[in-house]
């Protein structure tokens, strides 16, 4: 495959850029086990997030009921469209000209299974858990992504917890499946990856993630602060020892440090702040 990619490459005069994440896998059992963790059937919808030549996509297609291909740029759709121009014209994969943040993505999607460009993974995660998680017909994501950026999404408690673990596990468990070599990328990125699985998570939560988000977001510029003077500090509008003691009848302890904070802690602080917030407007 890492012939074909050069090949390809040199055929349509294209220069991968690493800036942009540029960076093609190009072994063949990467793509296997990504595409066995989604467990593809026929009935499948997936959608796959820069698509580049389309090799992942094909392997999706041979299973998928229909891929949605997702490719920003225009010199690589070229290829894209040419390699798999049989399954475009049966409709079994649908190209999707654009960027991922800005596109309009597709309703009847139910699985994710993608390789996308490691240097804008936030952004792309926290779109597709709002725009896919919290519907009850998507059934699981599976991604290659930079392997420290994997274990921060996986972090529970104990571990160093941040904003991005706290937010992603607000829409999905998340479970590393494979540590994958740098080596298996062309060109060569500076560090690993790995795969991950997110399986949405399907609870009632006490606060839309609206009012969960502007709340973590200001617990989580002081991460290392214990949870009452974070309290102090970042929401001085409100009543705080009618907050604090409001955690305390919930037994949450506001001398615990933000970091150390579960999921579910997280919600009712959540929903006590906004609602304290609330009661100033």
């Amino acid at each position: 495959m890492l012939s074909e990619i050069i090949r390809l490459c040199k055929k349509y005069d294209i220069r991968l850029s690493p800036r942009l994440s540029q960076h093609f896998l190009h072994a063949e059992h990467v793509l296997d086990l990504e595409v066995s963790a989604a467990s593809i059937s026929e009935n499948d919808i997936v959608l796959d997030i820069g698509a580049g030549f389309g090799f992942l996509t094909e392997k999706l297609a041979k299973f998928a009921k229909r891929v949605y291909a997702v490719e920003i740029d225009p010199r690589i759709l070229k290829v894209l469209s040419v390699r798999l121009r049989d399954l475009i014209d049966s409709g079994r994969v649908v190209v999707i000209r654009g960027d991922i943040l800005r596109v309009d993505l597709p309703t009847d999607v139910n699985k994710i299974v993608s390789n996308p460009p490691f240097h804008i993974i936030s952004h792309i995660l926290f779109r597709i858990a709002r725009t896919y998680f919290v519907k009850s017909s998507f059934d699981l994501c599976v991604l290659i992504v930079q392997l420290d950026y994997a274990k921060k999404m996986m972090a529970r408690l104990g571990e160093k917890r941040s904003r991005l673990s706290a937010t992603i596990q607000y829409f999905a468990e998340v479970e590393i499946l494979h540590r994958i070599s740098r080596r298996n990328f062309f060109p060569v990125p500076e560090v690993d990856a790995a795969i991950v699985r997110l399986v949405p998570r399907r609870v009632k939560h006490l606060v839309d993630f609206e009012v969960y988000n502007y709340v973590i977001t200001r617990l989580f510029n002081m991460p290392n602060r214990v949870l009452r003077r974070v309290i102090r500090h970042q929401f001085p509008d409100i009543n705080t020892r009618l907050v604090l003691e409001e955690l305390i009848s919930h037994g949450i302890s506001i001398t615990k440090r933000i970091r150390e904070l579960s999921n579910e802690e997280l919600e009712v602080i959540a929903k006590i702040i906004w609602e304290h917030s609330k009661t100033r407007h």
